[in-house]
């Protein structure tokens, strides 16, 4: 299975998005290609991201489990969050992205 990739809008973003959220964003638009920065995965760290909160934290479980009311077990039970992450994404080159 073949990972999918990650974009940011500006050079200032802080949340990146797959390529589907800009195609949206172009079929909205009636646009054909929007320009946009490759996200590249990179750990740090002590730190931890949150995918459904869009929260960036220090990889510590007071912050981070049971009292979350988002909190899902990947296995279901208990454990880690299925939305906890220690994959953060740096800038890289601007791209264009054209519809299909």
């Amino acid at each position: 299975m073949k990972a999918e990739k990650y974009y940011f809008e500006y050079t200032d973003s802080e949340i990146c998005y797959p390529e589907d959220y800009f195609t949206d964003q172009m079929n909205y638009a009636d646009l054909t290609e929007i320009g946009v920065y490759e996200a590249i995965p990179e750990r740090i760290k002590g730190v931890f991201w949150c995918k459904v909160e869009c929260f960036c934290g220090d990889d510590s479980r007071d912050t981070c489990g049971k009292q979350c009311r988002q909190y899902s077990p990947r296995n279901g039970k208990s454990g880690c969050c299925k939305h906890y992450t220690t994959k953060m994404y740096t800038h890289g080159n601007r791209v264009i992205l054209r519809l299909k």
